[in-house]
């Protein structure tokens, strides 16, 4: 063996013993961050052992990485068992493409969130989706064939093409599951969850209902814990309402300035703050970048004379 070789063995077992820490939960992020980035060689690797593992899932979950493994407590033979299914797949191995640099940290972890502002694409497996919004929260799993996605925090838009694998959505107690074809929102508050269905079609269990509520396409469920969910229709407008924050658009039709600002806040670092109580009731509509709240500002003034005076720290609205 060269010592090429051996070094690339070293780093594909590093590899493999990261990526079974993270999986596991016992990883230190930062100190993943800078082994990863100390070296191309290490990223590559880990793209690989991650690629790798999706194909071993199915080993692990019909016990036969058991075989790999000592005897040991249940994390360490969790790991060891891990680490050496990937070292054995990793050894084989093509160096991975540009295809494979698209496979992150979240997704090897199974976990993913967004900074205030932020959105992000992933895709979990052929023919499933999710997008999270900003300042949220998610975390999936393969497991009996299917995928189970919980939303912990935040909003997440879930597609599920056809032809993909099952799919499953849990927001606290409840969980929808989504048919092919479909596309669903799920937005996370104090209040409870918003789902709305958007295409295909969805089913609903919760904790308070007797048995799974069908929820057809272009239908709202609103879940509130102690209470069976409450379906609404919604029209394609609406709809396009729900969905506008993919393209970084927030759309309001009719909403109080009170309501309009609140939903601005979620996108910004510097907060709208209605100085003037007398405002707060004015009715407005129109779509305005979910980030740069400028725009909305100017029409505010140019419809209502309201005034926004842009502070270090928050944007403050007065009538003029």
């Amino acid at each position: 063996m060269t010592r090429a070789d051996d070094r690339q063995g070293r780093i594909d077992l590093e590899a493999a013993d990261w990526l079974a820490a993270i999986e596991c939960g016992t990883a230190d992020r930062q100190a993943f961050e800078q082994w990863r980035s100390g070296d191309p060689a290490h990223a590559l690797a880990f793209i690989r052992v991650s690629q790798i593992g999706r194909d071993l899932d199915f080993l692990r979950e019909a016990g036969l990485s058991d075989k790999f493994a000592a005897p040991q407590a249940a994390s360490d033979q969790t790991i060891a068992s891990r680490r050496k299914l990937l070292a054995l797949g990793a050894a084989g191995a093509l160096a991975a493409g540009l295809g494979g640099l698209g496979w992150t940290f979240a997704a090897a972890a199974h976990e993913a969130e967004t900074a205030v502002g932020e959105r992000r694409r992933i895709v979990v497996a052929k023919g499933i989706a999710l997008e999270l919004n900003t300042d949220s929260r998610v975390k999936w799993r393969r497991q009996g064939g299917a995928y189970d996605v919980e939303l912990l925090r935040g909003e997440v838009m879930l597609e599920r093409e056809p032809g993909g694998d099952p799919c499953r959505l849990h927001c606290g107690q409840s969980q929808i599951e989504l048919a092919a074809g479909g596309r669903v929102d799920a937005r996370s508050s104090a209040r409870g969850v918003d789902l709305s269905v958007l295409e295909g079609e969805a089913s609903l269990k919760t904790p308070d209902a007797i048995a799974a509520v069908r929820v057809p396409p272009l239908r709202k469920a609103k879940v509130v814990a102690g209470e069976p969910p409450s379906l609404s229709a919604i029209s394609r407008i609406e709809a396009g309402t729900v969905s506008a924050w993919q393209q970084g658009q927030l759309h309001f039709n009719g909403e109080s300035l009170a309501d309009a600002v609140a939903e601005y806040n979620r996108y910004l670092s510097r907060p709208i703050e209605i100085a003037d109580p007398s405002i707060r009731q004015l009715r407005l509509g129109g779509r305005f970048s979910a980030t740069d709240p400028a725009d909305f500002c100017k029409a505010l003034n140019a419809i209502y004379g309201v005034s926004a005076h842009f502070e270090s720290d928050r944007i403050r609205l007065t009538r003029s």
